[in-house]
């Protein structure tokens, strides 16, 4: 009877078991709370100074659809810096904004980021 329980409980744990999830989703928009489309989203770790740390192999990048979303997935959890960017009016005007978010074991977590910022240096 011992003998037949343990491979059925292992073959138990075994099928339950499901990989975890990371993923993010960005809402971008303007100072009147309009969706932006077309915004370039980037994800990445920074130091406190603001630069990006290569070693941190975490940089993705997308454009929202015209819901100003864009979804992440990742395969760990982390702390990211987020930034957002959209240029119009044939490149005479850009406006920006950032963010920084932690995720959460599977957990989609929201975020939404204002872009009302014209100095995006």
């Amino acid at each position: 009877m011992r003998v037949l329980f343990l491979p059925l409980l292992i073959i138990f744990c075994i099928g339950c078991y499901e990989e975890p999830f990371y993923k993010l989703n960005v809402n971008v928009v303007n100072q009147n709370l309009s969706p932006i489309e077309n915004a370039e989203v980037i994800i990445s770790v920074q130091d406190e100074n603001g630069n990006i740390i290569d070693s941190a192999n975490v940089y993705k990048t997308g454009f929202t659809n015209s819901n100003g979303n864009i979804l992440f997935e990742f395969e760990n959890l982390g702390f990211f810096n987020i930034e957002s960017t959209k240029i119009f009016d044939n490149g005479n005007a850009t406006i920006c904004g950032s963010a920084s978010v932690g995720l959460e074991e599977n957990t989609t977590k929201e975020i939404t980021i204002l872009n009302t910022e014209s100095n995006c240096n």
